[in-house]
């Protein structure tokens, strides 16, 4: 009798201290909210970023790859085949802000960088262009995209990632850094399908099929934020993702982030002033958009071809309408355009976000602007004019059928522009690599 008396009391005081620490760890969470949405602009302070020395995710032999990313979610590899003066060359032969300029009308013209800009990121002076407040640059399959990924070291990177070769990829962006480095945690996300299902016991894993993401440096001092959260309970995170709707592109609160996962912020500051360098990492962990002076491109592996049919919105142009998601890339790389997603599975633009069309609406050419259901005007993404690649003549036709390239048959109706790229010239792994050799 006494003994259970004793275990009664034992239960019972367990339970109080069980109810005591759940009161605490309540009133820790309000407190840490109040401080975060007390001091926004805080975050550094109030979510402390721990500095990864790059020396320590940088390796020369990709076969430490794996490892790398198993171990630190991040590994950085440097291209040093490709030369300083290579790399100054292509870049000089990049507009950064050509897609823009052929949206813009004359008196709102974007001027081009300097190859100084561009070599010096530090010293770029900032432009009023589309999307510059996170730097993104809408421009694709330029030649400094068809240098990186016709690289050896490149490919082959990739392919230790992917364990096969390298064979598919989708168009991407450009990025410019700020002039001062600085970390953003409201732009913490992730992309794709994050998780596994969860198993019988209820715990949860990250995906076993990630999309791989790649930056490359160009030059500069480029900043990459992620959170290390490999050994923590993912359950909470997976449940996140869920009441945010499962989406392939999904924020994440950052007060629950910080209270959650505690102590899991990281960031990298990666010298690409003399060489180019790959930052791989899985688009399953949770990262930010961090800045830095420095310019980057991203070149996407994908494990196939999406043939589904994906409705379009005001941000594409009206020929996207009845492509699959991968004749849209195909049609849209003819114009250094991304298709009707991203790599992630996210709507993508060629220009700028919705909620900007209001700046942007006096700024544009007459092509683009539209009536929308309200009766008030609105910007209608057009593929460009002005290409000088006739892509309706026979003879241009014909050189498209001598190298095997398959388009989709929009692009050979009289309403449609010509090329802006010769696609017909392009290198034999560029079109494979994107499908357009079957």
């Amino acid at each position: 009798m006494k003994n259970k008396t004793l275990i009664v009391k034992k239960v019972k005081k367990d339970e109080e201290e069980k109810t005591s620490q759940e009161k605490l760890g309540k009133i820790e969470k309000i407190r840490f909210l109040f401080r975060f949405i007390y001091n926004p602009t805080q975050d550094t302070m109030e979510v402390p970023a721990t500095e990864i020395p790059a020396s320590q995710l940088l390796t020369e032999d990709i076969t430490n790859i794996i490892p790398y990313l198993d171990k630190y979610g991040v590994c950085v590899v440097p291209l040093k085949n490709i030369s300083t003066g290579t790399r100054n060359r292509y870049l000089l032969r990049t507009n950064f802000y050509q897609n823009a300029n052929q949206i813009l009308s004359e008196e709102h013209q974007i001027k081009e960088l300097t190859l100084d800009e561009k070599v010096n990121p530090e010293k770029i002076v900032p432009r009023k262009a589309p999307d510059s407040s996170q730097g993104w640059i809408n421009q694709y399959g330029m030649p400094i995209h068809h240098l990186i990924e016709q690289d050896q070291q490149f490919r082959d990177a990739i392919s230790i990632v992917e364990g096969e070769p390298v064979s598919k990829f989708m168009q991407n962006r450009i990025r410019i850094g700020a002039r001062k480095p600085k970390l953003d945690i409201t732009s913490l996300h992730f992309d794709g399908l994050p998780f596994e299902k969860p198993a019988e016991d209820g715990s949860v894993e990250f995906t076993k099929n990630p999309l791989t993401a790649t930056i490359i440096g160009l030059t500069g001092q480029r900043r990459f934020c992620w959170w290390d959260i490999k050994d923590q309970d993912l359950k909470p995170i997976y449940n996140h993702w869920v009441k945010k709707g499962k989406k392939h592109f999904t924020n994440i609160d950052p007060a629950f982030m910080g209270f959650t996962y505690q102590g899991c912020r990281r960031y990298v500051d990666v010298d690409c002033s003399k060489h180019i360098h790959l930052i791989i990492f899985r688009e399953c962990i949770p990262h930010e958009i961090a800045s830095s002076p420095s310019i980057s491109i991203f070149i996407s592996p994908i494990k196939n071809w999406d043939n589904t049919f994906v409705p379009t919105t005001s941000y594409h142009p009206p020929e996207y309408r009845q492509l699959t998601l991968h004749e849209s890339n195909l049609l849209g790389y003819c114009y250094n355009r991304n298709g009707i997603c991203w790599p992630s599975g996210k709507k993508s633009w060629p220009f700028s976000h919705i909620r900007a069309y209001t700046h942007w609406l006096s700024k544009v050419k007459p092509r683009y602007i539209s009536t929308n259901k309200n009766g008030k005007k609105t910007i209608m993404m057009q593929l460009p004019e002005g290409g000088q690649y006739d892509q309706h003549s026979e003879e241009y036709k014909a050189r498209l059928k001598e190298r095997n390239i398959v388009l989709p048959a929009v692009a050979f109706k009289s309403t449609t522009p010509n090329f802006i790229v010769d696609i017909a010239s392009l290198p034999e792994p560029i079109l494979r690599d994107h499908g357009f050799i079957k």
